[in-house]
């Protein structure tokens, strides 16, 4: 394991720590067989620490330094050394070898393991035999690793296309790379979530399921592993943590006064794929959803469906749709209005970020909406889901 994936360890170590079966304090002991000591890179290291092995605790919050529990000293190239230490509850420590240079992360699930390690290796340069959560761990870090480092390519993949200016077929297609990448590492998390018999493993797994899953992904799977582990303070912890942050955030957008909700909408003219210009007056006396997108957005196609299907649900009760397009060039936004088969009524100034409706309704981000009574008056915005459908509901009755 490399420092890289050391830090990835630590990053989620305010999930982590106390993550556990509570138990009484026990000892438990790390018996290393090393080989190789000599090809350890540590140029770096001062000639006090660059021999010296130590056991470290991973601390609870990123505010907080390792607690160092035990150490030795590689006195030759090849050998072997016991560390000990008398944990609390079930949690991550760490091997730290020649002033950080390499890591070994064990769980305490067993008061006797052994870690096999080459010294001259930075991948799959160790093994643990008597610990059965550290071996899984082993895989999850692995496994993360590689699935991190295809996103971190699909992203810097796209950066480099928007900083060449490339065209949106070439847009759209490393998005779909990006989005397939992210969706691949929320699937495995979710399986290992739920398939896990050691509840710090699924803090862990849980802890970077946080940066890519949805909210509501999220918040089933802390809940079902919380029914599955009802004794890990942690869990009880975050779910705390998490509904108390969900009710100030429900308070949030029940106070605050949105943007365009209750307003009349600005008046806004944009040529049809056709060049007709094409008003949103021009709409009255029926329900409008505007609905901001662009051929190249990912999320927004991902959404096309949904709207395609309320409006086929609704559009035969005095409702429409207009979509407002941020597209570039013509041809792929009149394809991907063909492919996802959106038959309504659709225009754009292909102004890209530059478009006049981005400066008259001043989002910053797609896809994005509003609802529109007959009045012309703005009753909704940023609907999506069921959150459409539901709304659509309430007024077409």
């Amino acid at each position: 394991m490399s420092k890289k994936i050391s830090w990835l360890i630590l990053s989620c170590s305010i999930l982590i720590f106390y993550s556990c079966k509570n138990k009484k304090s026990s000892s438990f002991h790390i018996n290393v067989t090393y080989t190789n000591a000599d090809k350890l890179n540590v140029a770096s290291a001062s000639p006090a620490t660059r021999t010296m092995v130590y056991l470290q605790e991973v601390p609870f919050g990123r505010d907080q330094s390792p607690i160092a529990l035990d150490s030795a000293k590689l006195s030759n190239a090849s050998g072997s050394f016991t560390v000990s230490a008398s944990g609390k509850a079930e949690g991550i420590y760490e091997l730290i070898f020649g002033d950080n240079v390499l890591s070994v992360p064990v769980i305490n699930d067993a008061s006797e393991m052994k870690v096999t390690i080459d010294l001259a290796k930075r991948d799959d340069f160790y093994k643990v035999d008597g610990s059965e959560a550290s071996k899984q761990m082993q895989d999850l870090i692995n496994t993360m690793g590689k699935k991190n480092y295809e996103i971190e390519k699909s992203f810097a993949e796209l950066d480099s296309i928007k900083r060449a200016g490339g065209g949106d077929s070439v847009l759209i297609a490393a998005t779909k790379t990006k989005n397939s990448n992210i969706e691949d590492m929320n699937n495995y998390l979710k399986g290992f979530i739920d398939k896990t018999s050691n509840s710090t493993l699924g803090v862990l797994a849980l802890g970077w399921a946080s940066r890519s899953f949805s909210r509501n992904d999220f918040e089933t799977s802390l809940t079902n592993l919380g029914k599955r582990f009802p004794t890990n303070v942690v869990l009880q912890n975050m779910k705390k943590n998490f509904d108390a942050q969900s009710a100030q955030a429900n308070n949030d957008n029940r106070q605050k006064n949105d943007t365009w909700i209750g307003k009349q909408a600005p008046p806004l003219s944009l040529p049809d794929v056709n060049g007709k210009t094409i008003s949103l007056s021009s709409f009255k006396g029926k329900y409008l959803l505007v609905d901001f997108w662009a051929s190249w957005c990912g999320p927004c196609r991902m959404e096309n469906p949904n709207v395609v299907k309320v409006y086929n649900e609704f559009k035969d009760k005095n409702f429409t749709i207009l979509g407002v397009s941020l597209d570039k060039e013509k041809e792929p936004w009149r394809q991907a209005i063909q492919d996802d088969k959106l038959t309504w009524t659709h225009v754009s100034d292909l102004k890209y970020w530059s478009s006049e409706a981005v400066e008259v309704f001043q989002f910053d981000g797609i896809p994005f909406n509003i609802l529109l009574d007959p009045q012309g008056k703005i009753i909704a915005q940023e609907l999506r889901g069921e959150g459409l459908e539901n709304k659509l509901k309430e007024v077409l009755k």
